[in-house]
């Protein structure tokens, strides 16, 4: 059902070969589930014998999505709709790879790579013993105990570009301190802005009547957002729209 509307609200059609192609089921199932739609939904779409398939109504109404973002329906191709993503290259990463580094999280096993850092210009061997995964919305990390440098890191995944052993590790997880603590974070409409400025940010983040944003993040992850959120002083302010800030240092484990 849910499925159907994103079709007749984002394409403005929809035929019996996208449930076909989308679900894998045969068209009479298909065409059943376009019925047990108009019955739960009736008046929402109707069917255009001229171009075979149907058509949202003039007084169409989702019943069963709630729209709220463009990605939700940015898989779905349209003649209607016109939708173009940042011509950036996409971050590849090897499936070797990513099915060891997988396997030794799920394993809590330690893991022999070959890494990438930004600090060494050649690619070199170490052992890291991973145990999560977090992204900062840009590229995925494993969080590992790094046993060259004898210290929990983060390690971005496509960086990875070989491993080799693997073998037991005796890194317990649970001391990964930085991962276990949570810290209080705002984020807040740049206060160089205009009010009225400030008033269309907060309206578009969805901010209470403070204008801010409280958030209980991991004290790992505070430096994406810092990163992301922190402009430089010389910065235009119409550039950096969202400002990031400690709302208490203190920290909460879990």
């Amino acid at each position: 059902m849910e499925h159907i509307e994103r079709c007749l609200l984002w394409k403005g059609e929809l035929q019996r070969a996208d449930i076909v192609a989308h679900f894998g089921v045969n068209p009479a199932q298909a065409a059943a589930d376009f019925r047990d739609y108009m019955l739960a939904a009736p008046g929402n779409m109707d069917y255009n014998k001229s171009r075979k398939r149907y058509l949202p109504s003039a007084t169409f109404a989702p019943k069963f999505i709630r729209p709220a973002s463009i990605e939700e329906f940015s898989g779905l191709p349209s003649t209607a709709l016109e939708l173009q993503n940042w011509p950036l290259p996409q971050r590849k990463v090897s499936p070797d790879v990513l099915t060891a580094v997988i396997k030794a999280t799920t394993r809590r096993e330690a893991l022999e790579i070959r890494y990438q850092s930004m600090s060494n210009p050649r690619a070199s061997w170490r052992w890291i013993s991973p145990h999560s995964f977090a992204s900062d919305g840009d590229r995925w990390h494993v969080r590992a105990f790094c046993h060259k440098n004898n210290e929990f890191r983060d390690f971005v995944v496509s960086r990875i570009d070989g491993t080799r052993n693997c073998k037991a590790s005796e890194i317990d997880s649970l001391t990964d301190a930085d991962w276990h603590s949570f810290v209080q974070v705002k984020l807040l409409p740049n206060p160089q802005l205009s009010e009225r400025q400030q008033a269309a940010i907060a309206s578009e983040y969805q901010m209470p009547r403070e204008n801010k944003i409280e958030l209980s993040m991991r004290k790992s992850m505070v430096f994406y957002l810092e990163a992301k959120f922190s402009p430089a002083p010389e910065s235009v302010p119409a550039a950096h729209q969202m400002l990031f800030a400690y709302k208490k240092a203190t920290a909460q484990n879990l």
